[in-house]
């Protein structure tokens, strides 16, 4: 779908590059689009070319894993 907003880098959220299993190189994102699971992002290459793809976006993060081990566990984290 089409935004009629122009885009702007300052409203759009970068994504790091990846390693290349093939080279080691930097495998810079160049497409990204909306899926069921989250964000289907597509990395190229920059050294041999080749492509990879991944959904991203519905993962649990290390903090949300904390936190919920830590109220199982009946601990709380320290301020500072």
């Amino acid at each position: 779908m089409v935004s009629r907003d122009p885009f702007n880098f300052a409203n759009s959220a970068t994504v790091a590059p990846i390693s290349c299993m093939e080279c080691g190189n930097n495998m810079h994102c160049v497409r990204r689009q909306p899926s069921a699971g989250g964000e289907h992002q597509c990395f190229v290459c920059a050294g041999c070319g080749a492509s990879s793809e991944r959904v991203v976006g519905l993962q649990v993060s290390d903090a949300d894993i904390q936190s919920a081990v830590e109220n199982s566990l009946g601990m709380t984290r320290k301020a500072g």
